[in-house]
C-alpha cells in the first residue's frame, strides 16, 4: 500500500516547499478523504498571487496556523483579503524557537546525539501540549471548516503530529499515516530552514557537531513519531482514548468528523 497511489493531484506552488494534499487516502468503512479535505504545508510567507489563487481553487475554508506568535510576526501569512478563509491560530510553543527550556536541553549536550534527545522530548510533549489544539481543529472541521490547510514553520513536526492524529481519527491505515509523516524528509525548502537553524545552534555548539546536529533536527524519523504515540498510549492507554479524552473526540463526534471529511 502506497500513499502516493491514493492522493489527490496536488497543486503546485512556488512559495511553499513542503505542501501536500491528503484527499484520496483510504479511511474508515472503505471511504476516502474528500478532495483536498486536509492539506499540510510549511510556512506560507512565500506564496505569491498565483499560489493563493491555486489554493482558492481547492475550496480552502480554513488555514490552521500552529506557529507561535513570534514566528507568526516574523513570517506573517498575509492572506489576501479577497480570499474568504478562516484563520485558526493555535500558538503551539513546543519547539526550539519558542521554548527556552528546549534550547537549554540542547546546550547540555551540544551534539547530534543531544539534538536527537531534544527532538524526542519535543515529540514526547506533543500529546499533552496538543489536546486543546486538536479540540479547536476538530471544532472548526465540524463547523464546516474543510478544506483545511494545517501548517507550522517547517510543516513537519507540529503539523506532522496534528495530521497524524486526524488521520488516525479517520481510520487511515497506520502504514499510510507513517508514510505521510516521513514524506517530509529532505523536502526542497529545508535548505532555508537549515541556514537559520545552523545560525541558532552554532551559538553554543562546536563546529565539528553542527552539521550532524542540524541534520538531526531538520529530519523526520520514526523514533520521533513513536515518542509522541508512546507518550499518548502511556498516559491514556491508547490513541483512541487520547483522542476521546484530550481532544474531545468521542464516538459521536468522531463519526461526525468522518461524515465531514470522507466520501
Amino acid at each position: 500500500m502506497s500513499m502516493q497511489k491514493n492522493l489527490d493531484s496536488t497543486p503546485r506552488f512556488s512559495g511553499v516547499t513542503n505542501f501536500r494534499s491528503l484527499g484520496g487516502l483510504p479511511a474508515a468503512d472503505g471511504r476516502r478523504l474528500r478532495p483536498h479535505a486536509l492539506m499540510r504545508a510549511d510556512r506560507l510567507v512565500g506564496l505569491d498571487e498565483r499560489d493563493w489563487q491555486a489554493l482558492a481553487r481547492t475550496g480552502l475554508a480554513t488555514i490552521c496556523d500552529l506557529r507561535s506568535d513570534a514566528e507568526r510576526a516574523e513570517h506573517p501569512n498575509a492572506v489576501p483579503s479577497a480570499l474568504r478563509v478562516h484563520e485558526l491560530n493555535c500558538r503551539v510553543n513546543n519547539d526550539l524557537r519558542a521554548d527556552p527550556s528546549l534550547a537549554r536541553l540542547m546546550a547540555e549536550d551540544p551534539s547530534a546525539r543531544g539534538a536527537e534527545r531534544v527532538m524526542i522530548e519535543i515529540y514526547r510533549r506533543f500529546p499533552s501540549y496538543m489536546g486543546t489544539t486538536l479540540t479547536a481543529v476538530v471544532e472548526r472541521l465540524l463547523a464546516g471548516g474543510a478544506p483545511m490547510l494545517v501548517h507550522c514553520s517547517a510543516g513537519k513536526d507540529r503539523t506532522g503530529f496534528v495530521i497524524a492524529m486526524l488521520l488516525h481519527a479517520l481510520d487511515v491505515p497506520e502504514p499510510l499515516i507513517r508514510e505521510d509523516y516521513l514524506a517530509s524528509r529532505h523536502w526542497p525548502g529545508s535548505i532555508h530552514h537549515r541556514a537559520s537553524l545552523s545560525e541558532r545552534l552554532g551559538r553554543f555548539m562546536p563546529a565539528s557537531e553542527l552539521a550532524a546536529a542540524v541534520d538531526t533536527v531538520i529530519d523526520v524519523r520514526e523514533v520521533y513519531l513513536d515518542a509522541a504515540l508512546g507518550a499518548a498510549v502511556a498516559e491514556f492507554g491508547s490513541i483512541n482514548r487520547y483522542l476521546e479524552v484530550a481532544a474531545g473526540l468521542d464516538a459521536g463526534r468522531r463519526d461526525r468528523l468522518r461524515q465531514a471529511l470522507l466520501e
